[in-house]
């Protein structure tokens, strides 16, 4: 039902280009576009396909009917941008899922977007990592790599192989930073900095025999991953006991 209201909202929202002027036009379509594309997960892939090619279809219709206005191309770059990033989002998600012969928006939100990289990590700022999305499926974790020179590939590693998941805590220190006027214009520079004279970070290390495969992102996303792959592995929340030793 939400899948169908926001498709006919940006569909209204786009189709507004025929009867209002520029300016109207532009606040009524890009908020619209703009919550389409927040809620893009609870939409059905084929949707946001479509909505990138409404501000075109809508705009080739008006030039038909000798209705073109400059002022009208704003508010359609920004619809269209603003869709294609909801799509560019959603894309790799629709592939993984695709590979592993699943459908649907609920598939698709099992898949979390992470960053990726070989080996512990001590300090983020020491390390290279790459996008990767992750999903646990089919007794199985999955992700995907960023190989230079190969584009992403596709990981695969059965639950049962893994020995170790677990959640660490980097600590690090830096010079306080403090927002300026340049701020309110431009992406902030080391806005982990903001007020923080120390920064945490938390890495979702898996560990497989000596290799160990570390994720990044915000402690909710790393958490979650954790969760999902104890549940389904049913890994205790402690070490697991050494041959020999004794029991409590």
């Amino acid at each position: 039902m939400i899948a169908l209201l926001l498709m006919a909202m940006i569909v209204v929202a786009a189709s507004t280009r025929l009867f209002l002027g520029p300016l109207p036009y532009f606040l009524t379509s890009v908020p619209a576009f703009v919550l389409f594309t927040v809620l893009r997960r609870k939409v059905p892939y084929i949707s946001l396909v479509i909505a990138p090619l409404l501000p075109i279809i809508v705009e080739s219709i008006a030039l038909m009917m000798a209705n073109f206005r400059g002022g009208f191309l704003v508010g359609d770059i920004v619809c269209l941008v603003t869709a294609l990033l909801g799509l560019g989002e959603e894309r790799p998600k629709e592939r993984m899922i695709r590979r592993l012969g699943l459908s649907g928006k609920g598939s698709r939100n099992m898949v979390l977007s992470l960053f990726y990289t070989f080996g512990r990590v001590e300090r983020i700022e020491k390390v290279n990592m790459s996008q990767s999305y992750a999903m646990v499926n089919g007794g199985s974790f999955h992700f995907s790599v960023n190989i230079p020179g190969s584009g992403q590939v596709n990981m695969e590693i059965p639950l049962e192989d893994i020995e170790e998941v677990a959640v660490h805590q980097s600590t690090s220190s830096g010079d306080l930073y403090y927002p300026s006027l340049r701020d309110m214009f431009l992406p902030a520079r080391n806005i982990k900095l903001v007020g923080k004279p120390k920064i945490q970070d938390y890495f979702l290390v898996v560990r497989v025999g000596e290799e160990a495969y570390t994720f990044y992102e915000e402690p909710r996303t790393v958490l979650e991953l954790q969760e999902k792959i104890e549940k389904e592995k049913e890994l205790p929340g402690r070490p697991k006991q050494s041959p020999g030793e004794p029991t409590a």
